[in-house]
């Protein structure tokens, strides 16, 4: 078993962002903490679980709490809210079995978690869940076969999802993709 921690903080101070109308805000601060680990474990001679994962708190440090005039959304921003598209987990799971020498399988989750989409806290998107799958064959000392089964549940998700404009505004990701190719290293 191996086990890798590390934790980070920092402030940001006086820095311009994009509010949901569109307009460039000035002297914007933030707070990022957070704790990352990244733990392997060999579970069997021919199988391995290894998985990284982040809890982080991204929240602003100041109060913005502009007029609104007609047509314009107008956020109000409160010290210790989360920053908006931060979510505060993600984790990655990858489960690899290695059977022998020239063949390699590999089962991964990947999950994001729910994150605020606007920066007054008003708008949630709900996270996602993936599941990915690979398989790799040497044919050769210098040719590999792959596959790729990519969002094997066929989940609708947003790569990134954010409320712009007073309207959500989602990124669709990949739809369940296969791929299929040749490796050559010389």
């Amino acid at each position: 078993i191996n086990i890798d921690l590390a934790g980070f903080f920092m402030e940001k101070k006086n820095f311009f962002f994009r509010d949901a109308d569109g307009f460039n805000v000035a002297n914007g601060k933030t707070r990022h903490a957070g704790v990352e680990a990244d733990i392997r474990i060999a579970l069997h001679e021919t199988l391995t679980l290894q998985s990284a994962v982040t809890y982080a708190a991204h929240t602003y440090r100041f109060n913005r709490n502009p007029t609104a005039t007609p047509g314009t959304v107008r956020e109000n921003i409160t010290s210790g809210d989360d920053v908006d598209t931060a979510p505060r987990v993600t984790a990655n799971t990858r489960l690899a079995w290695r059977p022998v020498d020239w063949l390699t399988a590999e089962a991964e989750w990947v999950s994001v978690g729910s994150y605020f989409t606007d920066a007054a806290n008003n708008n949630s998107y709900d996270g996602h869940n993936l599941l990915h799958l690979r398989a790799q064959a040497a044919l050769t000392d210098d040719l590999a076969v792959f596959l790729t089964l990519r969002n094997v549940t066929d989940e609708l998700y947003a790569e990134r999802a954010d409320f712009a404009f007073g309207e959500d505004r989602f990124f669709p990701g990949e739809v369940r993709t296969l791929g299929f190719g040749l490796r050559y290293d010389r």
